[in-house]
């Protein structure tokens, strides 16, 4: 919770930093395991020490990172198997939203959806694409309305962060094309209100993005 004295500006240094701390992960710039530190990330991110501070306490409760005194801070690693666990539950809880997202969806709804849809088409970097990813897949978990979800859904996505470190780098376009494909096939399901064809759709795509990480 916001305390009265925190201002707009102190709130956004520490979104800044936040968002920045992930990207340095997701454009493997640090490593999961690499020790950091707040000097270390105020130098690298060229934001003040309060705010980082403040990122850092958020990302440890959401178990992205680790904090142990002289030990300094850790991007918490996540193993293979790990991994597969943490695609598996994705599933569940994305195929569970399906069901309320295609009672709850609204044109308006879909015409934001279709503008995610093409912004990943845009993504450059890495973290732009994943930034991106988890804004189209959290909007049609937000349909369900049920906050309790959302918030589980929004805890798995940051160690989901972590998970993308494991994917092999380069230029794919043939990977990104059926990606993109995926995510059309999933506006499409959901437009036409169809449950059972948005959970197979959502199916395909994560089983997909599994193995594209995960070599399985």
């Amino acid at each position: 919770m916001d305390t009265p004295n925190t201002t707009a500006k102190e709130l956004s240094a520490v979104d800044l930093a936040y968002n920045g701390i992930i990207d340095l992960v997701l454009n493997r710039e640090l490593r999961p395991g690499e020790r950091t530190s707040v000097y270390l990330l105020v130098d690298r991110l060229q934001i003040g020490r309060t705010p980082v501070r403040e990122a850092i306490n958020r990302l440890q409760s959401e178990g992205f990172l680790s904090v142990a005194g002289r030990s300094g801070t850790v991007v918490n690693q996540v193993d293979r198997v790990q991994a597969s666990q943490l695609f598996a539950l994705r599933l569940t809880l994305e195929t569970f939203a399906a069901d309320y997202a295609v009672q709850n969806v609204t044109d308006e709804d879909l015409q934001e959806l279709t503008f995610a849809v093409n912004k990943l088409g845009r993504a450059g970097s890495s973290a732009d694409f994943v930034r991106a990813n988890t804004e189209f897949h959290s909007a049609i978990v937000a349909l369900a309305a049920n906050p309790t979800l959302t918030r589980f859904y929004a805890q798995l996505q940051i160690q989901l962060h972590v998970v993308s470190y494991l994917a092999e780098r380069g230029e794919n376009p043939a990977a990104a094309t059926a990606r993109h494909q995926e995510h059309l096939d999933i506006l499409a399901a959901l437009t036409s209100r169809d449950a059972e064809r948005l959970k197979l759709a959502l199916n395909v795509h994560i089983r997909t993005t599994e193995r594209a990480i995960l070599g399985k």
